[in-house]
């Protein structure tokens, strides 16, 4: 009789007892995205406030600019987005001259981040890093 073939490609968790090295086989990582969360206060108030209002337009003729630029944000909770770290994302914040977004973009980008998180209670980014915090109301 033949061992089962086993199939790498499940979402079935590995047995606890073959421990990481079960892990490791499974391929977990293509499943565990990286996101960067950072506080919300990095975009200015104008931006932020372009964002809460464009996710909160009835459907009807009324097209958020932001969506015009192609910029696809998804707006989690009041003042909270994320979006997907793609050359598409990073061109419409460029073309919208939200330099900030862009900047912050980049920066998941760089450190090969699936997504970039925008939350209130999120804490800000080093200053090292030169992404300013912005006053908010």
């Amino acid at each position: 009789m033949n061992p089962p073939e086993i199939n790498h490609q499940s979402n079935t968790p590995a047995p606890a007892d073959h421990g990481l090295s079960a892990l490791r086989t499974a391929g977990l990582h293509r499943y565990i995205g990286r996101t960067l969360r950072v506080s919300a206060r990095h975009l200015p108030w104008e931006i932020a406030q372009q964002l809460h209002a464009g996710h909160a337009v009835a459907e009807g003729n009324d097209i958020p600019a932001f969506h015009q630029a192609g910029l696809r944000i998804v707006e989690l909770d009041d003042f909270s987005w994320r979006a997907d770290v793609t050359t598409s994302n990073l061109a419409a914040a460029q073309a919208l001259g939200w330099d900030a977004m862009r900047r912050l973009l980049r920066l998941a980008q760089t450190y090969q981040c699936e997504a970039l998180e925008f939350a209130i209670d999120y804490l800000v980014l080093p200053a090292v890093l030169e992404c300013e915090v912005f006053p908010w109301p």
